[in-house]
């Protein structure tokens, strides 16, 4: 369990990193090893599938490596987001906080289970990634 959990926080700020670079296009090939090793170190009970409590056990660990300065808020300038993207996740503060960032994570893991079964496949979770990295 214990492994389990320290390889989930590892591909949970790996994720981070993913969100935290922008990459075009052409960059994307290259990113499938990485991918796949995140997928890997997701899938606690390597079943092929990332299931939803499986990627929510570290989504905080991805908020916090994104949040530099510990504030517990996330400003524009800590997410690579579109400024009219990130203005409409931010709450009235201009900032997104912790719970915001929890319902933004839990929206992304429904709308990429394209099939609805409650987990990510490996296509399902690199069609995530890709969205991540050119939003």
């Amino acid at each position: 369990m214990v492994a389990g959990m320290r390889n989930g926080a590892m591909a949970m700020m790996l994720l981070a990193m993913l969100i935290a670079t922008k990459v075009t296009a052409a960059d994307l090939p290259a990113n499938a090893g990485r991918d796949d090793k995140i997928f890997d170190l997701l899938d606690d009970n390597n079943d092929g599938r990332i299931s939803r409590e499986e990627f929510k056990n570290n989504q905080m660990l991805v908020f916090y490596v994104m949040d530099r300065n510990k504030d517990l808020a996330l400003t524009r300038a800590e997410t690579t987001l579109p400024a009219d993207n990130f203005a409409r996740l931010a709450g009235s503060d201009g900032k997104i906080g912790p719970l915001e960032f929890l319902g933004v994570a839990d929206a992304a893991f429904t709308q990429a289970d394209a099939n609805h079964d409650g987990a990510l496949d490996r296509r399902e979770f690199t069609v995530l990634l890709q969205h991540i990295r050119t939003e």
